[in-house]
């Protein structure tokens, strides 16, 4: 059997996996997306062994020769040592071919780049100023029909890069590129299944990329494209897309203003809110824009049917870290006494968390993460039904941590959050819950995707301030709360311990009882 090393661990491969299926099976955290080679979005660097040919033959000769392979891809005959790329060493430097302005707002960038790229119309690249000062654009353009790598670049006011880009940067200029990334294309094989496509401000890059994609294809189905704004000057490319969809009947082009003063011939709303105004039940969707559109078009695409594989998703990058409001969401989820009836006022809701955490905790992928800590399964069923029996009957009784700071330490990708979710949406299903109330808990639980979703650990969030990350920390309360320890009411203004990786709190009496002193101990018991 074959044995993949990667940052100090080792792999089994089992006869059918690739390295890519081995790593992730094993809780390796690595990037992925389409596992069929065709995104690049998994790529790393195999610095012993032998990847294998269909693990390299698409990639350029300068990452071949560097030792880079496509794990998705490998299905190695002897051991392996792989480790990250070095995205430094994958830039290729790019001329500029043609600028062009769309609007008032936005430029048209086309660039020709000194060594071969292959792309998919919606992925994303990494622009490169040769200064270093590096932003992630996403292709309009599909390589079969179009020689130049086209770019939407929106000026923005007080911008690093995008003010050089759209202001200063000249025809015959070069910057350097990096990728492509991401799954946010048209797939292969779905000519028959209808695709929507939502998007804001240069979100409608890629969209409008991926539409002409599947045209290119000879989609079949029905293909709606929504393009918001909050006034008219944030759209462009208006006629040019009117006059596409009049060339094509299966394509439908809704142009969106949610401010007032809206011109006659658009629609008028929240893009998301048009969008998902009807059944998506068996859709593609394809969200691009701000993350916090993109994230109220995932909630939205949830609970009108879709299927999270069936969402991709390419929100604008942000600089700024995402600031958790947890009290703030809470409070404005009404309660939902229907579904509360059908769960049978607790029963219900009970029998479908232990089939949950029974599944959970023989899971390879989701257990680690509850048993570094000893929690035990009947803890996670109880703290999980004290938040969801609070929402649902609209008691707002729950004392314990909020959706971010109950995941603060943990690392978990948008995969996971799928997988875990997909898990959950089985067991609902087994117990028979209605479609309608399905969706709507399924949305319930996208809703959190934010707080939950990150790449590294953050602190706890207390009064709107990020804690500094460490392991104990000595806390007076705001709020009331309940003592993990023995279950006891802790006041406000009473001084606790709480744990800033598992947000377990412990009231005094618990945290001495262990050494036998008023002191708090290095570490609090677990009960």
């Amino acid at each position: 059997m074959a044995r993949v090393t990667f940052e100090g661990k080792r792999y089994p491969l089992r006869d059918d996996e690739t390295v890519l299926d081995a790593l992730l099976r094993g809780g390796a955290t690595v990037p992925f997306s389409c596992r069929r080679g065709s995104c690049h979005n998994c790529v790393l660097r195999a610095t012993e062994g032998d990847p294998g040919e269909g693990a390299v033959r698409t990639l350029r000769a300068d990452m071949r020769a560097r030792g880079y392979f496509l794990p998705c891809k490998s299905r190695p005959e002897g051991d392996l040592l792989v480790q990250r790329a070095d995205l430094s060493e994958l830039f290729v430097r790019a001329m500029v071919a043609e600028r062009a302005e769309l609007s008032e707002r936005v430029v048209r960038l086309r660039l020709e780049t000194e060594t071969t790229m292959s792309w998919r119309a919606g992925q994303f690249v990494n622009l490169r100023r040769l200064d270093g000062l590096t932003r992630s654009y996403s292709a309009a353009s599909i390589p079969e029909e179009d020689y130049f790598l086209e770019l939407h670049v929106e000026r923005m006011a007080g911008g690093a890069l995008s003010p050089w880009l759209c202001d200063e940067l000249a025809v015959g200029d070069e910057v350097e590129i990096q990728g492509p990334h991401g799954d946010c294309f048209y797939p292969e094989e779905v000519e028959d299944r209808p695709i929507l496509l939502v998007g804001t401000g240069t979100g409608l890059s890629p969209l409008v990329g991926i539409a002409r994609d599947a045209l290119r294809a000879g989609h079949r189905a029905p293909i709606e494209l929504f393009h918001g704004a909050r006034d008219s000057g944030g759209l462009y490319d208006v006629e040019a897309l009117r006059q596409l969809a009049e060339a094509h009947p299966e394509l439908t082009y809704h142009p969106c203003v949610s401010g007032p003063d809206a011109p006659a011939d658009v629609r008028t709303g929240r893009v998301v809110d048009l969008a998902f105004d009807t059944d998506r039940e068996g859709w593609l969707v394809f969200l691009c824009g701000s993350p916090e559109v993109v994230q109220a078009a995932r909630v939205r695409a949830v609970g009108a049917g879709v299927r999270r594989a069936d969402i991709h998703a390419d929100p604008f990058d942000d600089a700024r870290p995402f600031m958790p409001s947890d009290r703030e969401k809470i409070e404005a989820i009404e309660a939902d006494p229907e579904l509360w009836e059908a769960l049978r006022g607790g029963p219900g809701l009970t029998e479908i968390l232990t089939d949950f955490y029974g599944r959970v905790y023989e899971d390879a992928r989701l257990f680690p993460f509850f048993e570094k800590h000893s929690v035990t399964k009947e803890r996670a069923i109880a703290k999980q039904y004290e938040f969801l029996s609070d929402l649902f009957a609209g008691e707002r009784k729950f004392f314990g941590l909020r959706p971010f700071n109950a995941h603060h330490w943990m690392v978990i990708s948008d995969e996971l959050f799928d997988y875990r979710e997909a898990l959950f949406d089985d067991c609902v299903r087994r117990y028979g819950l209605a479609p309608h109330l399905a969706r709507r808990w399924a949305a319930l639980h996208e809703s959190f995707r934010r707080e939950i979703v990150k790449g590294a650990p953050r602190g706890l969030f207390l009064d709107g301030v990020e804690q500094e990350l460490k392991d104990w920390e000595e806390l007076v309360l705001s709020i009331g709360a309940v003592c993990d320890g023995c279950g006891a009411e802790m006041d406000v203004g009473e001084t606790g311990r709480t744990h800033q990786l598992t947000g377990q709190l412990f009231c005094s009496r618990c945290a001495a009882r262990k050494v036998g002193a008023s002191n708090f101990p290095s570490a609090p018991p677990v009960e």
